[in-house]
Protein backbone atom coordinates (compact mmCIF):
# COMPACT_ATOMS: atom_id res chain seq x y z
CA UNK A 1 0.00 0.00 0.00
CA UNK A 2 1.28 3.29 -0.99
CA UNK A 3 -0.13 5.23 2.16
CA UNK A 4 1.99 8.81 0.82
CA UNK A 5 0.19 8.73 -2.63
CA UNK A 6 -3.66 10.74 -2.11
CA UNK A 7 -4.27 10.18 -5.39
CA UNK A 8 -5.14 6.58 -5.07
CA UNK A 9 -7.22 7.05 -1.53
CA UNK A 10 -6.19 6.33 1.77
CA UNK A 11 -5.60 2.63 2.76
CA UNK A 12 -8.39 1.13 5.22
CA UNK A 13 -9.08 -2.38 6.98
CA UNK A 14 -11.69 -4.10 4.76
CA UNK A 15 -12.70 -5.35 8.71
CA UNK A 16 -12.34 -9.14 6.87
CA UNK A 17 -10.71 -12.14 7.76
CA UNK A 18 -7.79 -11.74 6.04
CA UNK A 19 -4.75 -11.02 7.54
CA UNK A 20 -1.79 -8.35 6.51
CA UNK A 21 -1.65 -6.61 3.24
CA UNK A 22 -4.61 -9.04 2.13
CA UNK A 23 -6.86 -7.27 4.55
CA UNK A 24 -6.23 -4.16 3.42
CA UNK A 25 -7.10 -1.80 0.86
CA UNK A 26 -7.37 1.60 -0.87
CA UNK A 27 -10.75 3.10 0.47
CA UNK A 28 -11.74 4.41 -3.02
CA UNK A 29 -10.91 1.18 -4.61
CA UNK A 30 -12.80 -0.79 -1.79
CA UNK A 31 -16.23 0.67 -2.20
CA UNK A 32 -15.74 0.86 -6.41
CA UNK A 33 -15.05 -3.37 -6.30
CA UNK A 34 -17.74 -3.82 -3.99
CA UNK A 35 -20.10 -1.37 -5.06
CA UNK A 36 -19.79 -3.53 -8.55
CA UNK A 37 -19.71 -6.84 -7.19
CA UNK A 38 -23.35 -5.63 -5.40
CA UNK A 39 -22.24 -6.83 -1.79
CA UNK A 40 -19.82 -6.86 0.84
CA UNK A 41 -18.46 -11.03 0.74
CA UNK A 42 -14.70 -10.85 0.42
CA UNK A 43 -13.87 -13.02 -2.75
CA UNK A 44 -10.44 -14.11 -0.49
CA UNK A 45 -11.58 -15.30 2.69
CA UNK A 46 -15.68 -15.38 2.25
CA UNK A 47 -16.35 -13.34 5.21
CA UNK A 48 -18.41 -10.34 5.08
CA UNK A 49 -16.25 -6.98 4.34
CA UNK A 50 -17.42 -4.89 7.89
CA UNK A 51 -15.20 -1.65 6.84
CA UNK A 52 -16.18 -1.04 3.56
CA UNK A 53 -19.47 1.43 2.69
CA UNK A 54 -21.88 -1.01 0.69
CA UNK A 55 -23.68 -0.42 -2.34
CA UNK A 56 -26.75 0.74 -1.12
CA UNK A 57 -24.42 3.62 1.70
CA UNK A 58 -22.44 5.03 -0.74
CA UNK A 59 -25.11 5.89 -3.48
CA UNK A 60 -27.50 7.49 -0.44
CA UNK A 61 -24.29 9.42 1.18
CA UNK A 62 -23.32 10.90 -1.98
CA UNK A 63 -27.09 11.88 -2.39
CA UNK A 64 -27.26 13.06 0.87
CA UNK A 65 -24.27 15.36 0.45
CA UNK A 66 -26.11 16.56 -2.91
CA UNK A 67 -28.78 17.58 -1.23
CA UNK A 68 -27.22 18.92 1.99
CA UNK A 69 -24.77 21.15 -0.16
CA UNK A 70 -28.06 23.10 -1.81
CA UNK A 71 -29.09 26.06 -0.26
CA UNK A 72 -32.54 25.22 -0.24
CA UNK A 73 -34.31 22.13 -0.53
CA UNK A 74 -37.67 22.91 -0.74
CA UNK A 75 -36.42 24.94 -3.88
CA UNK A 76 -34.53 22.19 -5.24
CA UNK A 77 -37.10 19.54 -5.29
CA UNK A 78 -39.30 21.95 -6.85
CA UNK A 79 -37.45 23.00 -9.62
CA UNK A 80 -36.38 19.96 -11.05
CA UNK A 81 -39.87 18.39 -10.85
CA UNK A 82 -41.09 21.12 -13.25
CA UNK A 83 -38.06 21.40 -15.45
CA UNK A 84 -38.70 17.57 -16.34
CA UNK A 85 -43.07 17.92 -16.29
CA UNK A 86 -41.70 21.03 -19.24
CA UNK A 87 -39.23 18.30 -20.79
CA UNK A 88 -41.31 15.35 -21.12
CA UNK A 89 -44.34 17.80 -22.50
CA UNK A 90 -42.05 18.75 -25.19
CA UNK A 91 -40.74 15.38 -26.13
CA UNK A 92 -44.27 14.09 -26.06
CA UNK A 93 -45.17 16.61 -29.25
CA UNK A 94 -42.17 15.69 -30.71
CA UNK A 95 -43.13 12.09 -30.31
CA UNK A 96 -47.05 12.90 -31.75
CA UNK A 97 -45.19 14.80 -34.97
CA UNK A 98 -42.41 11.83 -35.49
CA UNK A 99 -45.27 9.57 -35.26
CA UNK A 100 -47.63 11.11 -38.07
CA UNK A 101 -44.57 11.68 -40.10
CA UNK A 102 -44.39 8.09 -40.31
CA UNK A 103 -47.75 7.22 -40.96
CA UNK A 104 -47.72 9.95 -43.63
CA UNK A 105 -44.68 7.83 -45.05
CA UNK A 106 -46.40 4.40 -44.58
CA UNK A 107 -49.70 5.65 -46.35
CA UNK A 108 -47.59 6.98 -49.49
CA UNK A 109 -45.78 3.96 -49.70
CA UNK A 110 -48.90 2.02 -49.24
CA UNK A 111 -50.68 3.43 -52.65
CA UNK A 112 -47.74 4.33 -54.62
CA UNK A 113 -48.95 3.59 -57.64
CA UNK A 114 -46.76 3.18 -61.10
CA UNK A 115 -47.34 6.23 -63.15
CA UNK A 116 -45.73 5.82 -66.27
CA UNK A 117 -44.37 8.80 -67.50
Amino acid sequence: MDAANPECGFPIELGCSCKDDLATAHKQCAEAWFKIKGNKTCEICGSIAQNVAGVNEAESREEWNETSDADGTAATMSTPMSESRNFWQGHRFLNFLLACMVFAFVISWLFHFNVPA
